[in-house]
């Protein structure tokens, strides 16, 4: 009996520890690592509507739907200069009761100078869910990426103008039924970019900190939620560059409109942003369009960017008979 007790308890902390030492062991990664010194170099692209690609924007997003979930999106920025920032991303990620968290792919193609040069990143995710308690998880998020660089010139593609490299990110996420906040650290690896064998050009890794809360309005004569409030607020830093994102947006049943500002701390204002869409519990739909603040395109509607987003929740059903309680992550 005793043997048997011994045993038992052994099980146990083998699983208890696995959490906490993940959990550890990425938070001290991510700390570590934001008290790194930036320096100037290339940027990755960046998107106005962070949250319907939630996995981009940190890998600790992947399974907190606790539904399967597919997301595309399509963004032109300076339409009036045609083709010269294009960015098509998509992403499929899932809850998993047997892996105790998610798992997930993210593909983005960043396509740049007319098609000049373009970057198609494609990358796996997992992560683990830890359930504190029945009103607070905490995700940790690992993705690994394949990046493949393209360098085309009049019109062809030449050995030497292809090149290939790999990315590592990671991520934390807390949240609860109305507030969610996470940071996560992209490129911890610092990839060479020149497409030179004799030159090295490291990219610079990209730090990201989040966070944002639904705040209900009641009508005062019957009670009800008349709407919800959803500020947000998103801080990226890559080399040199900070950037700064605030907006709130309010939600009235399955419409959804806000207002979001753009930062860059060295040149201010650098863009105002007006987003719409629909969202119910299956398909949610946005669009922005980005007005350009910054001088001399602030007269020039055309120097502005579209972004189209689009999700689609499938029901999740899983045959493995694990306790899993991790709750839904608000932001989905």
């Amino acid at each position: 009996m005793k043997n048997k007790v011994i045993k038992y308890n052994a099980r146990f902390l083998t699983f208890t520890d696995r959490a906490i030492y993940l959990a550890k062991f990425i938070a001290a990664v991510l700390i570590i690592l934001l008290l790194d010194h930036f320096r100037t170099g290339a940027q990755d692209a960046f998107l106005s509507q962070y949250y319907s690609n939630s996995i981009y924007l940190n890998p600790a997003f992947t399974g907190t739907a606790q539904m399967v979930r597919f997301s595309m999106g399509y963004r032109n920025q300076y339409p009036a200069m045609g083709s010269t920032f294009i960015n098509y991303h998509a992403t499929l990620d899932i809850p998993s009761k047997f892996l105790q968290g998610g798992a997930g792919i993210n593909i983005m193609n960043d396509v740049q100078g007319n098609g000049t040069l373009s970057n198609l990143t494609i990358g796996g995710i997992y992560s683990y869910a830890l359930v504190v308690n029945p009103e607070l998880t905490i995700n940790a998020g690992f993705q690994a990426s394949y990046v493949m660089r393209f360098l085309k010139t009049d019109g062809l593609i030449f050995p030497d103008g292809i090149d290939k490299m790999t990315g590592i990110y990671l991520g934390l996420l807390g949240y609860t039924r109305t507030w969610y906040a996470g940071l996560a650290v992209h490129h911890l690896a610092r990839p060479n970019l020149s497409f030179s064998r004799d030159y090295r050009e490291p990219l610079p890794r990209k730090y990201t900190v989040h966070a944002g809360i639904f705040i209900p309005v009641f009508e005062r004569r019957f009670g009800r939620e008349a709407v919800r409030i959803n500020p947000n607020v998103i801080v990226i830093q890559q080399g040199s560059q900070r950037q700064v994102s605030l907006g709130a947006e309010v939600i009235r049943k399955v419409i959804f409109a806000g207002i979001w500002t753009r930062h860059d701390t060295r040149f201010g204002l650098s863009s105002i942003i007006a987003v719409a869409g629909y969202n119910d519990q299956r398909i949610q739909f946005g669009y922005s369009f980005d007005f350009n603040m910054a001088k001399p395109w602030i007269s020039n509607v055309g120097n502005g960017a579209h972004e189209i987003a689009f999700i689609y929740r499938f029901e999740y059903k899983s045959s493995s008979k694990k306790k899993f309680r991790a709750i839904k992550c608000p932001k989905n």
